[in-house]
């Protein structure tokens, strides 16, 4: 804490009012218990102020005692050898707790700059893993459609290479194929970009139904077939960020269609004091083959749920893949 002028007359004018409140007392209090409740006063003041004020509280507390209550009154004269080794005991005393607290208060500073620094580095850390799946991302989900699309695009370009209607028709669809490939991924990047970038959430209240409904327009007709299979179960109320939510559940949605197989099952419950999204669907056989772009889904929704101060957890096994969202309500 910072040496205010607060603290400095707190250090100044504590120990005058102790001494005031005690005087009327004097008859039947002897110095030493007056020396004791101030240094109460100065075990408090260390560690709210620091060392310096606390030093010069001692000073002050001292001053009191003495000229107060320390025959003769109303002087600086000590006629009593035990006295001066009552004022040393204290003065003493004061300055030990001062630089304890001042140690300890080091001691604090050290501590919340080192787990500051764990934090950034633990940031850094999941930035740079981020950083590295998103490259990955690319490099594995671009590379194969561009080079599709060129070699079919080339085909069709070449006047001396003889193809049939239904071969030119082929590549066509080949090339709209692989671009609706691309664009689903660049949707997913621009999703991740988003999370990152976001600072605040635009908290609002809807529906749980609204929000599957919302996560299923979002992938348009990707997603038509499974909301006919789609099994829904506890409506309720949420509060929450609806479109971080509604990208989080996109994601889910389109990684089970992709890569799972029915039942599809959805469920919202209201816990005593979170929200819980659970999506469960049996596992296929090409899950197993999961590309990145699969992992990169997953990444969007930690990231929401880490923007929503919650937990969100991927379970898969042989038979079943279970994925759970829980944020504050």
């Amino acid at each position: 804490m910072r040496f205010t002028f607060w603290n400095w007359t707190l250090a100044l004018c504590c120990p005058v009012l102790v001494g005031a409140l005690l005087l009327p007392l004097r008859a039947s209090i002897s110095p030493t218990d007056v020396a004791m409740l101030q240094l109460l006063w100065l075990v408090y003041l260390a560690q709210r102020s620091g060392y310096k004020p606390a030093l010069l509280s001692t000073l002050m507390a001292v001053l009191v005692v003495n000229w107060c209550f320390v025959p003769p009154y109303y002087t600086l004269a000590v006629h009593d050898a035990s006295f001066v080794i009552s004022f040393f005991v204290m003065a003493f005393f004061g300055v030990m707790v001062s630089y304890w607290a001042d140690q300890a208060k080091a001691r604090r500073q050290r501590v919340r700059h080192l787990r500051r620094q764990a934090q950034k580095a633990a940031v850094q850390a999941r930035l740079e893993q981020q950083k590295a799946m998103l490259l990955r991302s690319l490099s594995h989900d671009l590379r194969t459609p561009l080079a599709t699309i060129m070699g079919a695009s080339s085909m069709l370009a070449d006047d001396e290479l003889p193809l049939s209607p239904q071969q030119r028709q082929q590549q066509a669809q080949n090339i709209y194929q692989q671009s609706l490939l691309l664009s689903q991924h660049f949707e997913k990047v621009l999703e991740l970009s988003k999370t990152q970038l976001t600072d605040s959430l635009s908290i609002s209240s809807f529906s749980s139904d609204d929000l599957v409904a919302a996560a299923l327009a979002r992938r348009g007709e990707d997603l038509t077939a499974l909301a006919a299979q789609l099994q829904l179960s506890g409506a309720i109320a949420l509060t929450g960020d609806m479109e971080l939510l509604e990208i989080l559940l996109a994601n889910l949605l389109e990684n089970a269609w992709k890569y799972g197989q029915t039942p599809f099952v959805l469920q919202f419950e209201l816990l005593n004091q979170s929200y819980q999204l659970t999506l469960s669907n049996a596992v296929a056989v090409r899950t197993q083959q999961a590309d990145s772009g699969y992992n990169l889904g997953l990444a969007i929704c930690q990231s929401i749920a880490r923007l929503h101060k919650g937990q969100f957890e991927f379970q898969l096994d042989g038979e079943q893949a279970v994925a759970q969202l829980e944020w504050p309500r």
